[in-house]
């Protein structure tokens, strides 16, 4: 009887955990698509509040705070030539990445993640900062390539600081474009863990290497 009840118990416990990961996937997946198809930082805005809220309630959880940490980098990018409000919006995003840190551990796609941030950094005042960010940018991305060789992301962010860098200081198309055929290569085979796994930056890859034949 004893063995019955412990039974009963464990497989309840089991279909806690299975139910609150399911509400976990899909309000995931609901926020996610907002940001996919956000067209404002208002936009943006709105699902990076549902995605701190969806970290709180669930702190064990390292997807939330990431891609809180991506839509927060993205209001950056949005926000270009508005140097205060990136640095406001990339300093929200460095907290909740270090969030994503501490509940999933360093990963590869907290690494580029990081070098995407600092990327945004960097461009609020090239000039001034590329001393200071440009190596950040670089040891995510070298950070990312070691963890996981096949993720696609760390390539794109390489080709696409390649691209923009003037030929005098190392960039130019002829040095970005192999690493973003590279990057496109890897994208072809890049399968993500789950529906809510970092997935990101191919459609941006497809508008840089339309650069290349130009």
């Amino acid at each position: 009887m004893k063995t019955l009840v412990l039974s009963l118990a464990l497989l309840g416990s089991s279909l806690l955990v299975y139910a609150s990961d399911d509400k976990f996937v899909k309000a995931m997946e609901t926020t996610l698509d907002k940001m996919k198809n956000a067209k404002s930082v208002d936009d943006m805005q709105a699902a990076a509040n549902q995605l701190e809220r969806i970290a709180a309630a669930e702190p064990k959880e390292w997807l939330a705070p990431y891609w809180g940490s991506f839509a927060y980098a993205m209001m950056a990018w949005m926000s270009q030539g508005q140097g205060d409000k990136m640095d406001g919006y990339l300093e929200k995003a460095e907290a909740l990445l270090a969030n994503a840190e501490k509940a999933g551990g360093s990963t590869d796609e907290t690494a580029v993640l990081s070098a995407y941030i600092a990327q945004a950094r960097m461009m609020v005042d090239p000039q001034s900062r590329w001393q200071t960010y440009g190596p950040k940018v670089q040891e995510g991305i070298a950070k990312a390539k070691q963890l996981n060789p096949a993720n696609p992301r760390p390539y794109f962010l390489e080709g696409q600081s390649l691209l923009y860098t003037p030929e005098q200081f190392g960039g130019g198309k002829a040095k970005a474009c192999p690493v973003l055929q590279e990057a496109s290569e890897k994208f072809a085979t890049f399968k993500p863990a789950s529906s809510i796994h970092p997935n990101w930056d191919e459609d941006r890859l497809k508008t840089l290497l339309a650069e290349c034949v130009k």
